[in-house]
């Protein structure tokens, strides 16, 4: 698989601008290491000022809270990080990967959180396992308990 290819099974689905990377507001990742397309919004809500994307699983496919608005609300941009075989994130104690689920022909589903400045990925690493990260919480033993 190929970052086009990623981007159109994990973030297209749902996204404002279409279901493809011809939907003319495609514009890839420029970070070497790994691929996801930047201009990316969620497009699809559960119930009202609940964004989720679509092409992620239970547990990864929500996005985190905007504390600035009155009243909080829900962000309509994810960081979402596309990793290709052989390729991952450097987690270490600055770049936590928190939740894991190992799903879907081979895709392994990392929440990461950085600390030091606030901010959390959903990393979708091709061929990833879960022995990868032993640290990390195995979202596979409470997945019902997501809504």
């Amino acid at each position: 698989m190929n970052y086009k290819q990623m981007v159109e099974e994990f973030q297209c689905p749902g996204c404002v601008s279409g279901g493809n990377t011809k939907c003319g507001q495609y514009k890839p990742n420029d970070d070497p290491l790994c691929g996801g397309c930047l201009n990316h919004v969620l497009g699809t809500q559960i119930g009202l000022g609940n964004p989720v994307a679509l092409g992620l699983p239970k547990g990864f496919c929500k996005s985190a809270v905007n504390w600035d608005t009155t009243p909080p609300e829900r962000r309509f941009k994810m960081n979402i990080r596309l990793w290709l075989q052989g390729t991952h994130p450097g987690w270490n104690h600055l770049n936590v990967p928190v939740w894991v689920l190992e799903q879907r022909d081979g895709f392994l589903f990392v929440r990461t959180f950085c600390p030091r400045v606030d901010t959390s990925y959903v990393d979708v690493i091709e061929g990833g396992q879960r022995s990868m990260i032993p640290q990390a919480i195995d979202v596979s033993t409470f997945i019902d308990e997501i809504y």
